[in-house]
C-alpha cells in the first residue's frame, strides 16, 4: 500500500518536487529574468528550509493519473532531507543526500542507497526527474551553463532548463516563489507535470 503510494507520488518530481542531473548541464535562457546582482555568492545562505503542496499528473500505461502530496524540504549546505507526506499527513517516505550518497528510506521496508539523488530516483522510477534542479528553483534560483547560480525577478516568467519547462508563477512579496510550474516529457511516464504551492514563511 505505502509502496504503490510512494511509487504514484514520486512518478512525476516532484519535488520533486523533483530528474537526469540537472545541476550538471543548464541552459539559461535569454528571456529569464534576473536580478542584476546574479551571482553564487549573496543569494541565499547554506540552509534552505521549505514545505508546501505537491501535485503531479502522469501517466501508467497510457492511462492518465494524478497524485496530491505534502513534502517538507530541508537542506544545508551540501545535505539535503526530504520528508514526503500523504494527504492526511502520513509519513510516505524520507529521502537523505549527502556528498557521496543518497538514500530513500519508506516505513517497515529496507533503505535503498544510490551514489545521488538523480540516480536514486531514477533507479526507483525508471526514468528520470529534476530533483537536482529542485534545489536551486524552490529558492527562485536558477544555474547557468556557467555555474553561476542566478536569483529571477519575482514575476511570472517562464523558461526551460535541460527540457524540463519551468513557470514561476507567483511569488511572495519577500521574493520566494509561491507556486512553479514544471513540465516535461519522458517515453517511460509520457508527460509529467508537476505542481508545486510553498507555504509561506513563518
Amino acid at each position: 500500500m505505502i509502496s504503490t503510494f510512494f511509487s504514484k507520488l514520486l512518478s512525476l518530481a516532484t519535488v520533486i518536487i523533483c530528474v537526469t542531473a540537472i545541476s550538471a548541464c543548464q541552459t539559461l535562457p535569454q528571456s529569464a529574468s534576473i536580478q542584476k546582482t546574479a551571482a553564487t555568492g549573496g543569494i541565499r545562505s547554506g540552509t534552505f528550509n521549505c514545505s508546501g503542496k505537491l501535485f503531479v499528473r502522469y501517466n501508467t500505461q497510457g492511462k492518465p493519473q494524478q497524485f496530491p502530496g505534502r513534502f517538507d524540504w530541508s537542506q544545508q549546505n551540501d545535505k539535503l532531507e526530504i520528508q514526503i507526506y500523504s494527504p492526511v499527513g502520513q509519513t510516505v517516505a524520507r529521502i537523505t543526500e549527502q556528498p557521496d550518497q543518497a538514500s530513500l528510506e519508506q516505513p517497515g521496508k529496507p533503505a535503498i542507497l544510490s551514489a545521488s539523488l538523480d540516480q536514486l530516483l531514477e533507479e526507483v522510477l525508471r526514468y528520470p526527474l529534476p530533483a537536482s534542479g529542485m534545489k536551486h528553483w524552490l529558492q527562485g534560483n536558477i544555474k547557468s551553463t556557467d555555474g553561476q547560480i542566478r536569483q529571477l525577478n519575482p514575476e511570472d516568467q517562464s523558461l526551460e532548463q535541460n527540457g524540463w519547462k519551468l513557470r514561476f508563477a507567483s511569488w511572495y512579496s519577500a521574493g520566494k516563489p509561491k507556486r512553479i510550474d514544471i513540465s516535461g516529457y519522458t517515453e517511460q511516464a509520457g508527460e509529467v507535470i508537476i505542481q508545486i504551492v510553498l507555504d509561506a514563511e513563518d
